[in-house]
């Protein structure tokens, strides 16, 4: 059996990318795939290009169009640093639908290029035409890590229950106020088989199960005064946060202060 090979292309040791370019190659070696970081020769194929892009154009038109014909079926994926925020918008799409900021990483994306690289369904499993809602919803229900009816509880042990609830925080501190993204959390997790309830304006005594919180423009001290409160009240809960581009700070602040994931916010 050929050897997976995968090309990375891009400035890894930048800080914004260390820890995504840290999970990705241990996922590779992982799997026994051959990983080739910014090779001089390219020609030769490979089954999946990943870019670190740390500025707009860093990649030439001419290296991508010769990557993509000497690979037409591999998947091209972006992992974009805070200096292309706007590019989309002003140097026009990439030549791949499928990218994350860094600032975005979620951890659940190396997993996405093993799968795809293994020949299980994964987000590259879609077509090149995918619009960014397509990728949204695949990318958020593949975030989900615990399947419905487990319960989460921080030792470690999960017992199996049916369905797990899934509390959706339509009032709490800063939190809240895009109605139509607690509603679409809502549907998607009761697709998946959760039991999600709004918390309306009083939160629950107890609660034990899925707690997610949309965030607001409020300033990031804030955000996390609100986390804190909320993981001492439910401090065995498995909870996610939607925060509209956090920075790398920012982010970590929130995990140590109790949260489970970070995820990006959903257009």
């Amino acid at each position: 059996m050929a050897m997976l090979r995968v090309i990375i292309r891009g400035r890894c040791e930048r800080r914004e990318f260390v820890e995504p370019y840290r999970q990705c190659t241990a996922m590779l070696e992982g799997i026994g795939a051959e990983c080739c970081v910014n090779p001089v020769d390219t020609g030769e194929p490979t089954d999946f290009v990943l870019f670190f892009q740390s500025h707009p154009q860093e990649f030439s038109k001419a290296e991508l169009a010769q990557l993509r014909r000497n690979n037409p079926f591999a998947p091209f994926f972006y992992v974009l640093g805070v200096c292309c925020e706007g590019m989309l918008r002003t140097t026009g799409p990439l030549d791949s639908p499928f990218y994350r900021y860094a600032h975005g990483w979620t951890g659940q994306e190396p997993e996405q290029i093993r799968r795809f690289l293994t020949d299980q369904p994964s987000l590259f499993s879609l077509p090149l035409t995918a619009e960014n809602d397509e990728i949204a919803q695949w990318m958020d229900r593949s975030a989900i890590v615990r399947l419905p009816g487990e319960r989460f509880v921080h030792s470690g042990n999960l017992t199996i229950t049916a369905p797990l609830e899934c509390l959706i925080l339509t009032h709490f501190g800063p939190f809240g106020n895009d109605s139509a993204m607690n509603r679409f959390l809502f549907d998607e997790y009761e697709r998946l088989g959760y039991a999600p309830i709004f918390s309306g304006k009083a939160l629950p005594e107890a609660f034990e199960g899925k707690i997610l919180a949309d965030t607001d423009d409020s300033p990031p001290e804030k955000i996390l005064e609100s986390i804190q409160r909320l993981c001492r009240r439910f401090a065995d809960n498995d909870f996610t946060v939607y925060v509209d581009s956090p920075r790398f700070d920012e982010k970590n602040g929130y995990i140590q202060a109790g949260v489970t994931q970070v995820l990006p916010k959903i257009r």
